[in-house]
Order: C-alpha cells, then sequence, then structure tokens
C-alpha cells in the first residue's frame, strides 16, 4: 500500500502568460479537495404488487468539486494576488490542484470564500475556498 504526503495536496496559482506557469500558494497548512456527488432518486414502486418492498435507487445528479486551504498569510506578491481575486471576483485565473498519488486538476477556479483571523498573539492567518468556474474547462491529468 502507497501511502501519500498530505503536505503535497497543494494548489498552484497561473500567471496567465503563454504557455503558463504555476507557482504553489503559500503558506497554507491544512488543507481538502472535495468531490460530492448529489444523487437524483430513481425510486419506482412495482406497479404490478404495490405491497412489496419499496428498494430506493438512485443515479448521480450534480457534482461539487473545492479545494480549500487554511494557513499564515504571506503577504508577498502571491499572497496578495489570492486576496484579490478574492475581493474582485476574478474569474480569468486558473489553478492545479495537484492529489498526490491521484492526479492534477486544472482550469479557471474563483475564490468563493476567503478570511483573515488571528488572534493578538499569533501570525495573521488565512482560508480560502476555490470552485470551479466552468466544469466544461475543468481537466484531469491522471497520475503515472
Amino acid at each position: 500500500m502507497s501511502q501519500q504526503n498530505a503536505r503535497e495536496l497543494v494548489i498552484k496559482r497561473g500567471d496567465g502568460a503563454s504557455p503558463e506557469v504555476f507557482s504553489f500558494v503559500c503558506g497554507i497548512k491544512t488543507r481538502s479537495f472535495k468531490m460530492s456527488n448529489a444523487s437524483i432518486d430513481t425510486t419506482v414502486p412495482n406497479c404490478d404488487d404495490p405491497s412489496e418492498p419499496i428498494v430506493a435507487t438512485a443515479r448521480p445528479g450534480r457534482q461539487t468539486i473545492e479545494f480549500s486551504g487554511n494557513g499564515l498569510f504571506d503577504s508577498n506578491a502571491a499572497g496578495k494576488a489570492i486576496a484579490d481575486a478574492a475581493r474582485t471576483q476574478a474569474i480569468n485565473i486558473n489553478y492545479q490542484v495537484i492529489v498526490p498519488g491521484y492526479g492534477t486538476f486544472e482550469g479557471p477556479f474563483f475564490i468563493s470564500d476567503f478570511e483573515w483571523s488571528g488572534d493578538m498573539e499569533n501570525p495573521l492567518e488565512f482560508s480560502a475556498k476555490w470552485t470551479p468556474l466552468d466544469a466544461s474547462l475543468l481537466t484531469f491529468t491522471a497520475e503515472a
């Protein structure tokens, strides 16, 4: 069984150049990548014998994909770019989410949540959530 390091679950921000260069979003200490599938109920009772037990059936519905991270806010150019993307609702930024041992998701994401937080005695922290902008532009490359 091959185990992966959680610190290798990362998000990278594209620079918009051609060819595009991706840089790590720095400072993230905890992170998660979530794929969830809503189900569509397809249950139909037996029309010939309505007294039979009803067995629930379903098929996949809407899929939600999101990456979130929390960590120390770095006020370098990359850190400010992430905060600016949230503030301006930027939608033209490509990101890569690298899931170690699985593959890379790439395409336009937008920052759907952003927060700064902290107390008097610790460094300023941030949390952010990235959501794909357009599923048709999201690509997946499996890890070899």
